[in-house]
């Protein structure tokens, strides 16, 4: 049985990536689809392949930085499809550096669509998801479970994003309201051929990682299975869990030494 046929979804980020293959799977699964990004013909490719599929799209050119921009892609939703079910915040921009070199101007710029960008969309979508009874769903990432070297302005983002939506799940559930956090790992999506540097701008070497990156659908299957089961939390990969209990349990030195090693083995282009 398949409980999302002809819900509505509004999904940032949407026109590549996480966003985009998300919108696809579920555009796939019946639910009608407003996409929200900045470049409009990207939207409108996605819009395409959707249509393709025998789906309904509607592309929403958003900038999630700009939160009246924010309020008229919920609105624009709403408008079209009549009612509004699922919010996946999926826009969201990475950087590795050294916290003290980077440039503050770059870690503001990055708070703006990682945390911002996320809180802007929800905060116009609660409204109408009250109404719906749905779901709130934010991608965050595995740094925003757990400190990571070279990664804190990115990890400083995530543990917002993570701190804003377990508080909502609290806030809202009386509402019936789901809110749900998906945190993956490395993914293989274009983000991770512009991450950023201290200067806030795309390595120009490309940024070796300690660990196997994962296909974008694995991400994918693990989002559908938090909204269809209205779970709090998702982590790709799924046996990270009982590493971040380890972790509790024992304290940190283990997995500190274990982060450091590695991250050691693959630095950054201006360390090597």
């Amino acid at each position: 049985m398949n409980g999302l046929r002809n819900k509505v979804a509004l999904i940032t980020g949407a026109s590549s990536g996480i966003g985009r293959a998300t919108a696809l799977r579920l555009a796939a699964r019946g639910v009608e689809v407003a996409l929200a990004a900045r470049t409009s013909s990207a939207l409108d490719g996605v819009v395409r392949e959707i249509e393709g599929l025998g789906g309904r799209a509607l592309a929403v050119p958003t900038d999630v930085t700009d939160p009246e921009q924010c309020r008229v892609a919920v609105e624009r939703t709403v408008e079209h499809f009549g009612r509004l079910d699922l919010l996946v915040c999926s826009a969201g921009v990475s950087m590795r550096s050294l916290f003290e070199k980077t440039d503050l101007a770059a870690i503001s710029d990055l708070m703006q669509v990682n945390f911002f960008g996320t809180l802007y969309p929800t905060y116009h979508a609660i409204p109408h998801v009250k109404q719906s009874r749905g779901s709130l769903v934010a991608v965050s990432s595995l740094v925003g479970k757990r400190g990571t070297p070279t990664y804190a302005v990115y990890a400083a983002s995530k543990f917002a994003v993570q701190g804003l939506y377990e508080s909502l799940r609290l806030e809202l559930a009386e509402h019936g309201v789901h809110v749900g956090t998906v945190s993956p790992g490395f993914v293989e999506t274009p983000l991770r051929d512009r991450v950023l540097s201290h200067e806030g701008k795309p390595w120009t070497t490309p940024v070796s990682i300690p660990f196997r990156v994962r296909p974008v659908e694995a991400c994918v299957d693990r989002i559908v299975e938090l909204i269809e089961g209205r779970q709090a939390e998702a982590l790709v990969p799924g046996f990270v869990g009982p590493l971040l209990a380890l972790d509790a349990i024992l304290g940190p030195w283990l997995g500190d030494r274990f982060l450091a090693r590695h991250f050691r083995k693959h630095p950054l282009p201006d360390q090597a």
